[in-house]
């Protein structure tokens, strides 16, 4: 390139490299850019991907200057680098044979500074104009600890519109992200050591942009791993991290510190906030503890959304999933309309020893008498709502023939308005004991007589009456799992299930197409059940895909820590100045925990579950208040961890009680071992029990156990269908490469059994910040 400018320079044409710039005492890239502003245009060789050179052409290309990519097409390796870069093909380059004097003829023979330059506005036509509040932040493709935290923390500043992701950097062709970079008002590239797979394109692809970035005078932040050796040109925008939390509080500083951009009169990033420690308790954990504040921070999910809408039959989670708070906080919402009546049912308990005696004594005809039992309850649940509705209006009941009807209905059938359904469940069973049955009667005659079922259509009938002004009725069900305890008969407890799934669809029918005269109302009806009790339940259903799950699992994190953050913002009274709710994470918790960001670990430790989150939280908050500390350190988080854990074991105990195995014994196997296990190690902890298979499949249902589906990629599931489904893709994927099946114990359950964390081994993993004490 130096002979190259000498040989234009003696054809009249100014040339100069950066050799030729007077740099003594100043800063490089100053003068660099400088001289390029200076010039018509930029003849970069980018044979080796120079990222130099490559920040350099895209400061050009930004400042709207002919620009040539000068390739020496007779080296291979050039040509190879050339095509997996890929981004600039749509430029088109100048191959010159690395022959000086054909570089410099192809030069003098087009002489482009004689045309305007057209390249920058071809790619920016039907560009955006500048957000202030956009910034650009192009995808890693190595998802490494540190890639995934910078992520995660942009994703959830909601002050920034974060620009450039999705698929990894390149593979968009080149005007989408120049267009992006000229929406943005401010700039952040992650560069990647040398030992990374694809780094070196990854980061000339990077410095190419950047240079544009730095073109279009956007505030720049380029970071690296520890012992990443900068180009020269970048040296000074560049900053080096030594842990995800150390970068993600430098790229915090740099996005406070960002000046106004023009026009606006706001930051792009947000004021410091005060620190102090506001508040004592982030709530109660368990939603009926705490109806009336759940309104204040529930979030609202499209689970919830359709729940709402009418067309969730069963909801299905985990215990702590946030199913009663759901139900709660959707009849808070379906009685905001008046239209709507709302039926909740929550019995408090009931008596299942007379349900099994009388399921066993009427054999083949179970189904029948559980099927007509549960429409027994429905039809007389909903009745007696709609008289307490009508008693609660301002015109009381005796103003109104057909409320008067249906009272005088419920009274013939022996139920009183005031009965919930664990009492008329215990009524109905010991109705329907052998010592009220005739010797010549059918069972289905014994049941009708005794559930008065002939009398069924006349009930609906008139609650219809009642509900001429109603366009819907949400029946509502929870609770179920009161007598889901150990030693229960499980078999007759799922058919009581399954024939309540069935009544479903009939109640819903007999509504909708009521006896002519009469309009029909619309019911719907949601069924809440924890995991592990529909998976039983669907092993005894004869088409269990028919049944129709809603299952709530919180794989979303950003969704998951809201559950947390929403607690705060209600519970802490004053607003920041800028009218935006405080940074929880900021003013409440120390930075970092074990190397990581304090909010990414306890994601990390936690189940993804919004009981398990405010938890853990409540337990590191009452330890930093108990020790006297202003904020919550990461030796108190820590010190919460064993708490939380315990916590978590003794859960998981509560769902292994329809089980055929002692758990307690089973888990203690796991002591002291590393969190991540081969197949024959777990077969060999698991050894004790009758069937180790079944065991194992268990607690990967329950997200105990991890699978390794991809090299050093565990995942954790959650029901029986994804257990089945995740573990063939594990056993797949080892039997293709020759190895065993890799398990991981999840991390919420480690520090209670103290398991070894040889997870841990991670450089942006690492427990610097543990007093020996707490270790």
């Amino acid at each position: 390139m130096r002979d190259t400018a000498a040989r234009l320079n003696d054809f009249e044409t100014v040339a100069s490299t950066w050799e030729d710039l007077p740099i003594e005492g100043r800063t490089l890239i100053a003068e660099i850019c400088a001289r390029i502003d200076e010039s018509d245009a930029l003849l970069a060789e980018v044979s080796d991907l120079n990222n130099n050179v490559l920040f350099e052409a895209g400061f050009g290309l930004a400042r709207n200057k002919h620009l040539w990519l000068a390739v020496d097409d007779t080296d291979v390796e050039a040509l190879r680098l050339w095509d997996e870069l890929s981004i600039l093909s749509t430029i088109g380059r100048v191959d010159y044979a690395g022959n000086v004097d054909r570089l410099a003829e192809r030069w003098i023979e087009k002489n482009p500074t004689l045309e305007p330059a057209t390249l920058l506005g071809t790619l920016l036509a039907s560009g955006k104009a500048r957000e202030s509040d956009a910034v650009f932040a192009p995808t890693v493709p190595v998802r490494f600890q540190a890639v995934q935290t910078l992520e995660k923390y942009l994703e959830r500043r909601t002050d920034l519109k974060v620009l450039g992701g999705g698929d990894d950097l390149g593979l968009a062709p080149l005007d989408f992200y120049v267009k992006q970079i000229y929406q943005s008002s401010a700039a952040i590239f992650h560069l990647l050591g040398p030992h990374r797979h694809r780094a070196r394109i990854h980061n000339a692809r990077a410095s190419f942009m950047a240079g544009i970035a730095h073109g279009f005078d956007l505030p720049l932040l380029m970071v690296a791993e520890d012992g990443f050796k900068s180009p020269l040109d970048y040296k000074d925008m560049l900053y080096t991290y030594s842990s995800a939390a150390k970068l993600q509080e430098q790229v915090g500083h740099w996005l406070d510190s960002v000046p106004k951009a023009a026009g606006t009169n706001k930051r792009l990033g947000r004021l410091a906030l005060d620190i102090e420690l506001p508040l004592e308790s982030f709530g109660q954990y368990v939603a009926e503890y705490e109806r009336e504040e759940l309104n204040d921070y529930f979030i609202d999910t499209s689970e919830f959304r359709s729940i709402m809408a009418g067309t969730a039959k069963v909801f299905v989670g985990r215990k702590g999933t946030g199913k009663t708070a759901t139900m709660s906080q959707a009849v808070i919402e379906l009685r905001k309309d008046r239209r709507n009546l709302v039926v909740a049912i929550k019995p408090s308990a009931y008596e299942l020893a007379g349900l099994v005696e009388v399921v066993r004594g009427l054999g083949p005809s179970s189904e029948y008498v559980l099927l007509s039992l549960w429409t027994y309850l429905i039809y007389t649940e909903i009745a007696t709502r709609t008289i307490t509705f009508a008693s609660e209006r301002p015109a009381s009941t005796g103003t109104n023939a057909a409320y008067l009807a249906l009272e005088s209905e419920l009274n013939d059938l022996g139920i009183r308005s005031d009965d919930d359904m664990s009492a008329r469940l215990e009524k109905a069973v010991a109705s329907l004991s052998n010592k009220n049955r005739r010797a010549d009667e059918t069972d289905q005659e014994f049941i009708a007589r005794e559930l008065k079922t002939n009398r069924l259509g006349r009930l609906r009938d008139l609650i219809l009456e009642t509900l001429r002004d109603f366009q819907r009725v949400a029946v509502l069900i929870d609770n179920l799992d009161k007598a889901w305890e150990h030693g229960a008969d499980y078999e007759v407890m799922s058919k009581f299930i399954l024939a309540l799934l069935s009544a479903i669809g009939r109640v819903e029918k007999d509504f909708a197409k009521p006896p002519r005269g009469l309009d029909p109302v619309n019911v719907t009806l949601t069924v809440f059940l924890r995991t592990d009790i529909y998976d039983r339940v669907a092993g005894f259903a004869r088409e269990p895909d028919k049944i129709g799950v809603l299952a709530v699992q919180w794989q979303d994190e950003e969704l998951l820590v809201r559950v947390l953050e929403e607690r705060y913002a209600a519970k802490r009274s004053k607003k920041n100045r800028n009218g935006v709710a405080p940074d929880m994470w900021e003013e409440v918790f120390a930075g970092e925990v074990r190397g990581l960001p304090t909010r990414d670990y306890f994601l990390w430790r936690t189940l993804p579950r919004p009981r398990d989150l405010i938890y853990f939280a409540n337990a590191a908050l009452t330890t930093a208040i108990n020790r006297r500390h202003h904020a919550i350190e990461s030796s108190d988080v820590v010190f919460a961890e064993h708490q939380y854990s315990k916590f978590a074991i003794d859960a998981l105990l509560v769902e292994s009680d329809a089980e055929p195995f002692d758990l307690e014994e089973l888990l203690f196997e796991f002591a002291g071992v590393d969190s991540t296990l081969g197949g024959a190690e777990l077969e060999g902890l698991l050894s004790a029990a009758e069937s180790p298979s079944d065991v194992r499949q268990w607690l990967i249902r329950t997200s105990f156990l991890g699978i390794e589906v991809r090299q050093g990629e565990f995942i954790h599931v959650e029901g029986e269908t994804a257990a089945k489904r995740k573990l063939k893709v594990a056993e797949r994927s080892a039997s293709n490469g020759g190895e065993d099946i890799r398990f991981r114990v999840h991390p919420a359950f480690r520090s209670y059994l103290e398991i070894r964390d040889d997870d841990l081994h991670h450089p942006d993993v690492r427990d610097t910040t543990l007093t020996e004490s707490a270790k």
